[in-house]
């Protein structure tokens, strides 16, 4: 990876998500994306209980805890590196509690931007110490469930995934991926490359709301 590598920025993107309603419709347009942050809750009777996400976006998140919010309830959770977040708990299950974020398109903007320097981290992209100018492109770590490793330079980042330029064969679709710390899937193929649904290990995307 280069030192001058810039960081991939995905708040562009959920502004344009955030510019109109603040309803439960217009929230569940973001893509969660698969981000363990450890961190504690506070439940309506003021009682704390350690958490983590399962996974997150600027509009909800999944945590998952030994003791679970019912639906319907407010929590507020403290969030490592994120800070305090709170909102209702849309759903509960065995995969944990899906809640739904309750606060201004301003501060979930403001969210996306701590994000992205999480994702950036993960996905192994550090901002560079000093302003640099761009020399090449940006170019992550993949480690291939077949055991392959190699660099690949970055095309294209979102919330749903990553698209990869490399000059080596392409890989077989389906195959599981590491990026950084972040697990996904090979989604299809494109000229001189492919992309990368962003996806939990283990568990089927359709768990997700």
């Amino acid at each position: 990876m280069t030192s001058t590598a810039q960081k991939l920025d995905f708040a562009g993107a959920a502004r344009r998500l955030t510019a109109a309603q603040v309803g439960l419709r217009e929230r569940r347009r973001f893509r969660r994306l698969p981000v363990i942050i450890g961190g504690r809750m506070l439940d309506t009777l003021g009682r704390e209980h350690d958490c983590r996400t399962a996974d997150i976006s600027p509009g909800d998140v999944r945590i998952q805890a030994p003791v679970l919010p019912d639906v319907g309830e407010k929590v507020v959770i403290y969030l490592d590196g994120i800070g305090r977040v709170s909102g209702n708990v849309a759903r509960r299950g065995e995969d944990g509690a899906a809640i739904i974020f309750d606060f201004s398109a301003h501060k979930r903007e403001k969210l996306a931007e701590q994000l992205t320097l999480t994702i950036n981290k993960d996905l192994g992209v550090e901002e560079p110490a000093k302003p640099a100018p761009r020399q090449g492109g940006q170019f992550v770590t993949l480690l291939f469930e077949t055991g392959e490793t190699y660099e690949g330079e970055v095309l294209d980042f979102s919330l749903a995934g990553i698209t990869i330029r490399s000059k080596r064969p392409p890989p077989l679709l389906g195959v599981w991926v590491r990026v950084g710390n972040i697990y996904g899937r090979v989604a299809r193929l494109i000229e001189n490359g492919f992309a990368i649904d962003f996806e939990p290990r283990g568990t089927a995307a359709a768990s997700q709301d």
